[in-house]
Formats: C-alpha cells, sequence, structure tokens
C-alpha cells in the first residue's frame, strides 16, 4: 500500500510541476480555469430521496453556476465534466481537470443521512476525516467505482488510508491552504446569501479529489433524504441561489488568489469559525501568537541572530505544506529535509523549510525545496511570526 501510494504522490507532483510552470509563464497566481463537476450520473444515480436523485440536482446547479462565473467572468474558462446525465469515472473527472491545468476544481454534491433530520450544507477538501459522519460521507461518493470498468486502479487509495491522505497534503502543499481557504468562502456564502445551515468546512478521503493537481473542493448543498430539505432543492429557484452563492464563492477566490500574488494581502482568510475543530488540539502557550515548533536541527543556511522579546527582526521561510493535522517534523516525513517546523496557524499548521535573516539566502535553498514540494513558496515573518508582504520585508532587508 505504501509503494502504491508513493507512486501516486509522484504522479501528482508531476503533474503539478507542469500546472505551475505552465502558470508562471502568464499570472503565476491568476484564476484562468475553473472545471466545475457534477457529481454521479448516468447509471450512477447517487443519493436518492423520496421522489428525486442527487445526480439530477447536482448537474443542474452545476450548469447554472457554471453560466454565471461564464457570465460574468468573461477572462475566465469554464469547464464541466459533465454537460447531460452521462456516467463519468472518478479519475476521469481529475483528467479532465489536470488536462485543462485548471486553476481550480469544484465537485458538486447532494448529501444523505440515515437520520432523516439532517439538513445543511458542508465543504470537504482532501484529508482524514475526523468523524464517523465525515468517514460515512466519504465512503459513500467513493462506491462509484464498483460501477466503473476497471477499479484496480484505486488500489491503495480509500477513505481510511490516513498516511497517503497526509502524505498527499503535504506533497499538495499551497493547494491544500487554498482548497480549505475556497471552501471556508463557499461555505459563508452559504450561510450568509442563502440562508441554509452551516456545518462547516470538513475533511475527508474522496477518490473524485484525489488527483486533482490544483485546489479542489467537494461541496454538498444539501440532504436529500431530509423531506423539506428535498422538496427545497428540487425548486429552480433554490438551485439558482446555490449556483449563485457558488459563483460568488468563487468570485472571491479570484480577488484573494489575485490579490495575494500581487502582494496586497498575506493571510489566508480561513479561519477556526468556518473550519470543523479537530479533537484534542495542540495547546499555544499564549493566545496572543502562533505555536512554533523548532526543535528540529538548524537550516543549513545562516539563522537570525538571538534577539530579545522587543528587538524587532525579520526572517524568511519556505512553506512547503499546510493541513489541519499535525505530523511530527522528522525528515523521513519530509522527503529528507531536515530543516523543517510548523506554526499554527489560521486553524491549519503550517510547514515551513529553513530560516534565514535575507532573502537572497532563502533563494538558495527555494530550488531543492521546490524540487520536492513544487508548489513551495517563500514567506516573510517578522520576530512574532506575523507574516509580511515581500515587498515589505525586502525592503527592511538585504
Amino acid at each position: 500500500m505504501r509503494t502504491i501510494s508513493s507512486i501516486h504522490i509522484i504522479f501528482v507532483s508531476i503533474l503539478m510541476f507542469f500546472t505551475i510552470m505552465a502558470q508562471a509563464q502568464t499570472n503565476a497566481y491568476s484564476v484562468k480555469t475553473v472545471v466545475i463537476d457534477a457529481g454521479h450520473g448516468g447509471k450512477d444515480p447517487g443519493a436518492c430521496g423520496k421522489f428525486s436523485q442527487e445526480k439530477n440536482i447536482a448537474l443542474s446547479v452545476a450548469l447554472k453556476a457554471g453560466g454565471l462565473i461564464s457570465m460574468n467572468c468573461p477572462d475566465v474558462k469554464v469547464i464541466y465534466t459533465r454537460k447531460t446525465d452521462e456516467f463519468i469515472e472518478l479519475h476521469k473527472r481529475a483528467e479532465i481537470a489536470n488536462k485543462a491545468k485548471a486553476d481550480l476544481f469544484i465537485s458538486i454534491h447532494v448529501n444523505a443521512n440515515t437520520n432523516p433530520n439532517s439538513n445543511g450544507t458542508e465543504t470537504f477538501t482532501m484529508g482524514v476525516a475526523k468523524n464517523e459522519a465525515n468517514l460515512r460521507v466519504a465512503k459513500a461518493e467513493n462506491d462509484v467505482i464498483s460501477l466503473e470498468s476497471d477499479a484496480s486502479q484505486y488500489q491503495g487509495m480509500s477513505a481510511n488510508d490516513n498516511e497517503a491522505i497526509i502524505l498527499h497534503n503535504l506533497q499538495q502543499g499551497a493547494f491544500c491552504d487554498n482548497s480549505l481557504a475556497f471552501a471556508g468562502m463557499i461555505q459563508n456564502r452559504y450561510k450568509e446569501d442563502v440562508g441554509r445551515k452551516d456545518r462547516s468546512v470538513q475533511q475527508a478521503g474522496f477518490l473524485v479529489l484525489w488527483k486533482t493537481a490544483m485546489p479542489s473542493v467537494l461541496t454538498e448543498i444539501g440532504f436529500i433524504t431530509n423531506e423539506e430539505e428535498e422538496k427545497w432543492l428540487n425548486n429552480s429557484d433554490n438551485q439558482a441561489e446555490l449556483a449563485y452563492a457558488i459563483y460568488r464563492a468563487f468570485v472571491d477566490y479570484k480577488k484573494y488568489i489575485e490579490k495575494r500574488s500581487n502582494g496586497e494581502i498575506t493571510h489566508n482568510p480561513q479561519t477556526e469559525q468556518n473550519v470543523a475543530p479537530s479533537p484534542k488540539p495542540a495547546p499555544a502557550p499564549s493566545p496572543a501568537k502562533p505555536t512554533v515548533n523548532n526543535n528540529n536541527k538548524p537550516a543549513p543556511k545562516p539563522t537570525p541572530a538571538p534577539a530579545s522579546k522587543t528587538e524587532s527582526y525579520i526572517y524568511y521561510s519556505i512553506q512547503i505544506g499546510a493541513g489541519k493535522d499535525k505530523i511530527a517534523t522528522t525528515p523521513e516525513n519530509f522527503n529528507g529535509l531536515s530543516n523543517v517546523f510548523y506554526i499554527e496557524e489560521d486553524g491549519l499548521f503550517k510547514y515551513y523549510c529553513g530560516k534565514t535573516s535575507t532573502y537572497k539566502e532563502i533563494t538558495l535553498l527555494l530550488p531543492e525545496v521546490k524540487s520536492k514540494y513544487p508548489s513551495a513558496y517563500v514567506v516573510a515573518r517578522d520576530n512574532t511570526n506575523k507574516k509580511l508582504q515581500l515587498t515589505e520585508a525586502r525592503q527592511k532587508t538585504k
């Protein structure tokens, strides 16, 4: 299982490398292509209610959301994994997005539960399921592979494979961070614009997200097993409201990515308010600052000289990944990198490599790190671990 997972990670890394290189030739962090995936289809009805099927609701909302993006964002190319009632295998949905070099993947689904009172929306990113409910949702969505012609290609990938999921998220690096940011934006729009119950951002091992080489989410727009919500979901006007919320979240995300690429903002808008809390979070030594683990070997490059708590200084590091799971910063967990530390911030554990006092020094380390984590990028912080704009930091350092 470990070997197969490793092969998958290498495969995704290659796809991510070419995607990033292609983007670098234009506007590195612009959002130009979005793939909208209507869950299920054809011989796969998805979840079923008393009078309707998931595949039809998902398709209607997907087409409406894509139409709004095409109409109002003429610079964005919208691609659908399906536009009719047809069966598309899970791995082919990811292939469509990867071949298009998409900047974002949105998979739209309808939820189900044995409890007929369950209701509301939730949006998932790839990650380890924190509870049985999340695991159940992932398994239900993954069960479609039983209808595919060759399910053997998913060997070693499952909602239960926590090790592979954690390694996948580390390899995805900034993509995982951006996925969580976009998921939070969708949930906020569902709540504020449509008035739906917010079940928050969740994580679980979805096969449809596994091979995507870009920020990706799976959003559950309501429960078809709730009698009232099923009726609500089948109303065309309500579907349009949901589609508009997804469209507005997309616009929020596009603005965020493009402003960040221009150095106008440095923070991730994803916060504890729209992320489902992990059980037993690691305690922070002070509520005023993020927790830093820096017990590993020092970076081979020069590090900033010790300073008093009141003395101000700036350091540069390379962010290599982010996620809701705390991982030991040992070399075997980070492709042999021994100078890794984490900062707990925005409800995430953010992993960094190296710590230098000048921008030039950190860029010397960057090629080695990017060869192992293609989406890695340089960040600057001050002595309180507050993230700074690179342009601002570079003006103050050599």
